[in-house]
């Protein structure tokens, strides 16, 4: 059984990054399991915060990113960049300098918009840094008008291609 971890950078309660994470379960292949977790309770990067003196959600965001066999970063565009949990939770992941949890990790990019963008820039900008940290971008998903194609009252992806998309990216770990 494969394990990839899925982090959200968005806490909104109706985040469709969130929707979409919550989604991939019924998305991913036979033998893969899809594990959502909350960064609800991981603080800013801190270095004052390393070693002995990590908080509770850092030392389980490590473990469960260093039990797993890839990494999915669903990453919302806030003013044409990722969001500041998008880059706290990197931060968290990727120390100490040169190693981390992070490191070396199979990733999954999604970066979708209920506006026409698509969250591509956002896409691009991850697809570029995470190769620093010996990451392999193994999928990007993009997708405008996200809210045209996921069902109003669940986590349901009803778009066909978006679907298909998800679909691949899971099947690439």
């Amino acid at each position: 059984m494969k394990t990839i971890v899925a982090f959200s950078g968005s806490t909104r309660a109706a985040s469709f990054h969130t929707r979409i994470i919550r989604a991939l379960p019924g998305l991913a292949p036979e033998g893969v399991q899809i594990a959502h977790f909350d960064l609800s309770d991981v603080p800013f990067y801190n270095q004052d915060l390393e070693g002995d003196a990590q908080p509770a959600a850092v030392v389980a965001m490590r473990a469960a990113v260093a039990e797993a066999d890839g990494v999915i970063l669903a990453a919302p565009e806030y003013n044409g960049s990722y969001s500041a949990l998008t880059k706290n939770t990197i931060d968290w992941l990727t120390r100490p300098m040169g190693g981390g949890a992070l490191r070396g990790r199979k990733v999954m990019v999604i970066s979708v918009t209920p506006g026409p963008g698509g969250g591509q820039r956002i896409s691009k900008t991850l697809s570029e840094v995470l190769p620093f940290f010996d990451n392999q971008v193994v999928a990007v998903v993009n997708a405008a008008t996200v809210h045209e194609k996921m069902a109003a009252d669940s986590d349901t992806v009803t778009d066909p291609d978006l679907v298909a998309a998800l679909t691949a990216g899971l099947a690439a770990f």
